[in-house]
């Protein structure tokens, strides 16, 4: 029997030293991005803290570790393989969340498919602290800040003070105060969300009194946010702006959060512990270990295949990146002009895409014989990576400072025996009376053509998966008086366009 047990612990060991540095040398730079991410972002300072914490918790937790039975739960291979793909494609795709998001799923469903439902009981609680430090909860802090203005609103009317209220703006007599991202309180939410996690594993054992502490610290963590920018706000009428709060409330705001959220969490907490059962103070019967070394070899088969799983997306990627060429348009021109247009000529359009380091940005005008003229500009980047990407925040179509969006639809253009997606824009010009611009536009990569982000983000996954990093925005556009007068050249503009996708398919 005690053989058997140091056997099921040196396995154990093996596994988790094997599992460690695989998620951690196949995938460092999510590690690296994550640590960059804790290190310099406002509202994920407390990343370390999380990381060190869940070291922390599983050290102390070590022997229940190394003596977890092999008693996997192969349902979850499904799991572990999504999470595999999803990290391939969010890696061509240059989707930081979703590529770090995999890190404790891996971890997660590695245990959960190799140990079963002890690694569910006893280890998972404490690895899904990790979650609380990831890049996912940007997206509550809009629905946060619109909370935060209308019970501050309702804090004003009770203190008879006037307000106008507009969006995320609230202004009174002394001046306009405006709710960030940062007041949305989404990092005072997520500390204590994490705090109370951590307590209810050390302390409480028991999923129903953790929850109730969960969503106590919700709640508290919420109000003091509310308070907090309350204060600020009255701070700012009493001394008619010149507070220091106005500018400068960061100590101010843990303060805040300190009174409010943890004192208030921390005797919840311990009101909660003193209506738990009193624990069996007996020790609990540790479970034989395998009888077999049919387990073991179990264990080793099940190994073998998580580590292959977690080895596909860094092999792919690497092999990518080894092989990534300069793409399809090295060393081609603009496509020439067919039928009765002639071109292309160089010539300054008053409108151009913006597309940041593009590694072809160019503009061509085909001129027909009664001097009717239409424009194509092509924005292409042979490879791309982070700051250099078709799909970029800072990429426009057009220059907001001159042009007025008036339309924008998603169109079929024909070509060949088919059609491809695009979209439709009419511009109007902010310096010139009665200008207008009609634009046919779509992003091409490889084969796929895409007329939204999202698509053209999706597409370039897989061509990227292919070895293909090519792709671009392409632009064929008309001038005109009117938008009547631009849809007189439809035909003209669909004949352009489907000649240019042809040319850079």
């Amino acid at each position: 029997m005690r053989a058997m047990r140091s056997e099921l612990k040196r396995v154990n060991l093996v596994t988790i030293l094997l599992v460690l540095a695989t998620i951690s040398l196949g995938y460092w730079q999510e590690w690296l991005s994550l640590f960059q991410l804790w290190n310099d972002s406002y509202d994920y300072t407390h990343g370390f803290l999380v990381f060190f914490v869940t070291l922390w918790l599983l050290y102390t937790k070590r022997n229940e570790i190394l003596s977890l039975q092999l008693d996997g739960w192969w349902m979850f291979l499904p799991a572990l393989m999504l999470t595999a793909a999803a990290h391939l494609l969010a890696k061509a795709a240059d989707v930081k969340t979703v590529a770090t998001l995999s890190l404790p799923c891996f971890l997660l469903f590695t245990g959960i498919f190799l140990y079963g439902k002890q690694f569910f009981i006893k280890v998972a609680p404490t690895l899904s602290l990790l979650f609380f430090a990831l890049p996912v909860w940007d997206d509550i802090a809009p629905l946060l800040q619109y909370i935060t203005v209308f019970t501050n609103q309702l804090f004003l009317s009770a203190f008879d003070i006037p307000a106008i209220i507009r969006d995320l703006y609230i202004t009174i007599p002394q001046g306009t105060f405006f709710v960030a991202g940062g007041c949305s309180g989404s990092r005072y939410l997520l500390v204590a969300m994490f705090i109370s996690n951590v307590y209810g594993i050390l302390y409480l054992k028991d999923i129903k009194r953790s929850l109730l502490l969960f969503f106590f610290s919700i709640f508290f963590s919420m109000l003091a946010n509310w308070i907090r920018v309350f204060g600020i706000i009255y701070a700012g009428y009493q001394t008619d702006m010149q507070s220091s709060l106005v500018n400068d409330h960061e100590v101010y705001g843990w303060i805040i959060f300190a009174v409010v959220c943890l004192l208030p969490v921390f005797v919840a907490a311990h009101c909660i512990e003193k209506g738990a059962p009193v624990a069996n103070s007996e020790p609990a019967t540790i479970p034989p270990p395998p009888s077999t070394q049919n387990s073991f070899k179990r264990a080793y088969t099940g190994l073998c295949v998580t580590l292959a799983i977690m080895l596909i997306s860094p092999i792919w990627t690497s092999l990518l990146s080894a092989s990534s060429s300069n793409g399809v348009l090295v060393n081609r021109e603009l496509p020439a002009g067919e039928g009765d247009w002639k071109g292309p000529l160089l010539k300054e359009n008053a409108w151009k895409p913006n597309f940041h380091n593009a590694d072809l940005d160019a503009s061509g005008v085909y001129i027909n014989s009664e001097g009717e003229s239409l424009q194509l500009s092509v924005s292409w980047y042979y490879e791309q990576h982070q700051g250099k990407e078709l799909v970029y925040y800072d990429n426009h179509l057009f220059d907001e400072k001159e042009w007025i969006l008036v339309s924008s639809e998603k169109i079929a253009i024909p070509a060949g025996t088919g059609t491809f997606d695009a979209k439709e824009t009419i511009l109007k010009s902010k310096s010139i009376q009665d200008s207008y611009v009609v634009i046919y536009h779509w992003y091409q990569i490889g084969e796929f053509t895409a007329n939204t982000n999202l698509k053209a983000k999706l597409f370039g996954a897989l061509a990227r998966l292919t070895g293909s990093d090519s792709g671009g925005l392409l632009a064929t556009a008309k001038y005109c008086k009117s938008i009547g007068n631009c849809q007189e050249y439809k035909k003209s503009l669909l004949s352009l366009s489907a000649n240019v996708h042809s040319f850079f398919k």
